[in-house]
């Protein structure tokens, strides 16, 4: 398939899970991307895996100077935007009575602030053409689970923030829309770190499968199908609002 021919987008969270997943399909797809992420390492390694299409750009997406530093290292590049997916994010237990502020905190700054930041830095590269902005939201956003407070209310924040961006956007005459997916347990390090913590691993698997209509976890090419689908023109009609690929969650 050529459907991202002559396309470029911006991924974070682009070296592990759903990102690097989504950044490998992007230039199968025939478009190029550029990676972001603070793990180098596994980012270059993920870079040098997808191909020279894909390239690799250390950044902490919760912070607006390195949202700038990569304006700048772009340079002409900016502008010919096409996409920008932000996928990355965190997801660590606390419930509401063992929840620490500098914890909600850290959270809250990776998958609260970095999306709105990706969302400007967006808007600002494709305001003058025609791109597509993709967020990463959770099915905990409308259905959350008590032992992730700070998760919950962070991707219920990345709904609202999307529907906002969409209407601004049109309002202001962008050819930008802008849309969600919801995912529920996938299969990635961030669901693994869930596992091998468990004191029965095998069971805490059980446990995610059950939670799910569909009685598995997802995997993240399933995801990310939907996130191709909302970065293309394929949804051209669409904007403001989000998929769930969460095995029928939404459902319950």
């Amino acid at each position: 398939m050529t459907r991202f021919s002559g396309k470029f987008a911006i991924i974070s969270g682009g070296a592990s899970g759903m990102g690097a997943a989504a950044a490998r399909r992007f230039v199968e797809e025939g478009g190029s991307v550029v990676t972001l992420d603070l793990n180098e390492e596994l980012g270059n390694k993920v870079s040098e895996e997808i191909g020279e299409s894909c390239e690799f750009f250390k950044a902490d997406v919760s912070k607006a100077e390195d949202w700038d530093k990569l304006e700048n290292y772009l340079g002409d590049r900016f502008n010919k935007i096409t996409s920008v997916i932000n996928a990355a994010g965190i997801s660590e237990p606390a419930t509401i009575e063992d929840e620490t502020i500098e914890h909600w905190n850290r959270v809250h700054a990776i998958n609260g602030t970095s999306v709105f930041l990706g969302c400007q830095f967006g808007v600002k590269a494709m305001k003058g053409g025609k791109g597509t902005i993709v967020n990463f939201a959770s099915s905990l956003a409308t259905r959350p689970k008590p032992f992730v407070v700070s998760y919950n209310y962070s991707k219920a924040g990345v709904l609202i923030l999307t529907r906002t961006v969409a209407l601004h956007c049109a309002e202001m005459g962008y050819d930008i829309r802008c849309n969600a997916v919801q995912p529920g347990a996938i299969n990635t390090p961030m669901m693994q770190r869930y596992v091998d913590a468990a004191e029965d691993p095998d069971q805490q698997l059980s446990e995610f499968a059950a939670s799910h209509p569909m009685n598995r976890a997802g995997e993240p090419e399933e995801v990310v199908s939907a996130v191709l689908f909302l970065a293309s023109d394929d949804s051209a009609f669409t904007t403001g609002d989000s998929i769930s690929v969460d095995g029928g969650v939404i459902a319950i």
